[in-house]
């Protein structure tokens, strides 16, 4: 009977044991975990790969083909060069050294630059008319955009969002509960805020209120239609799925396709600086700003809103200007 072949499979489960017992977080796992499903264990890299017929070429091509499909391609293959590393050293496989070792690697994907930290004033409108025009009233996204730009609140805390939390009788949503993502993207709804407080209250315009009903509507059909009707205990935004990786590049990229006045690339969190940012340079009270973004000391609030924006700094002279008597001459 011939001895089975030695998988780059097996090599990772053998790996793994020594890897899962180290003192790691568990989100860090779970991240690694992910790498090896969706990438490392799939067969256009090493899964099905038999160990004592590794061909250098071939693993140069496998790396080729890879690295620039994905931002964080180098790191994932960092994982699949200690299974490697493992397999050479307990010597399962007959190899000089880690076959990842000597390869040449070409350039991973670019990441995605984020031209700007937040909107000035009139992107933000810009932003919200593009918003309107692109999705249709009662769409998630629509609901999920506007509330974020109008709220600041963090996007776990919208994603904790629970019909219960709405009232839209006092305009105002309750925080009590916020979506913690691990490693995988696996969302877990934990009691309480990032803080480390049990709850804060936010009061909403009518825009917000207007979006949420629409939504409501909407999220009420769908729900009878899959016989599954939503309660005041269903999640807001409970039928989004991938939350870790919703991003504003689809919108972004149709708006400077569409208008003569482009948008500079933003992240999710962007619009929460954005909401903070408009506050403050528009006069906002720096305290009630950071009650509203539910940071527990102001200087946090002040430490991340220390930039001016181009407004703020003309306030700031003309009232200087003011003080010493200045007139403007006709």
């Amino acid at each position: 009977m011939q001895p089975q072949p030695y998988t780059f499979e097996e090599a990772y489960k053998e790996w793994w044991e020594f890897y899962s017992s180290r003192d790691i977080t568990q989100a860090t796992k779970d991240k690694t975990a992910k790498y090896f499903e969706n990438h490392l264990l799939k067969p256009k890299l090493f899964g099905g790969l038999r160990l004592e017929r590794i061909v250098r070429l071939d693993i140069q091509k496998k790396v080729n083909n890879f690295i620039p499909q994905y931002t964080h391609s180098k790191e994932i293959l960092r994982y699949a060069s200690q299974v490697f590393k493992y397999a050479v050293d307990s010597d399962h496989i007959i190899c000089e050294s880690n076959p990842l070792e000597r390869i040449q690697t070409v350039r991973a994907k670019k990441v995605p630059r984020r031209e700007v930290r937040f909107y000035d004033e009139t992107q933000a409108k810009l932003f919200e008319a593009g918003l309107n025009e692109y999705y249709k009233q009662g769409d998630l996204f629509l609901t999920l955009f506007t509330v974020l730009l109008r709220t600041g609140i963090r996007k776990g805390e919208a994603f904790g969002l629970k019909w219960s939390n709405v009232d839209f009788e006092r305009c105002e949503l309750l925080l009590n509960g916020r979506i913690s993502e691990d490693g995988r993207g696996v969302g877990k709804y934990l009691k309480g805020l990032k803080n480390g407080d049990e709850f804060r209250y936010i009061d909403i315009d009518d825009v917000v209120v207007e979006k949420l009903k629409a939504w409501h509507y909407v999220q009420a059909q769908q729900s009878m239609l899959k016989g599954k009707p939503i309660n005041k205990d269903s999640f807001v935004f409970g039928s989004l799925k991938d939350r870790a990786y919703i991003d504003l590049k689809k919108f972004n990229e149709w708006y400077n396709n569409n208008h003569t006045q482009r948008l500079p690339y933003l992240n999710i969190h962007g619009l929460r600086h954005t909401h903070a940012s408009l506050l403050i340079s528009n006069g906002m009270d720096l305290k009630k700003v950071a009650d509203r973004l539910g940071h527990r000391d102001i200087n946090i609030t002040a430490s991340v809103y220390a930039e001016l924006t181009p407004k703020a700094r003309r306030e700031v002279a003309d009232v200087f200007s003011n003080i010493m008597g200045d007139t403007k001459q006709g």
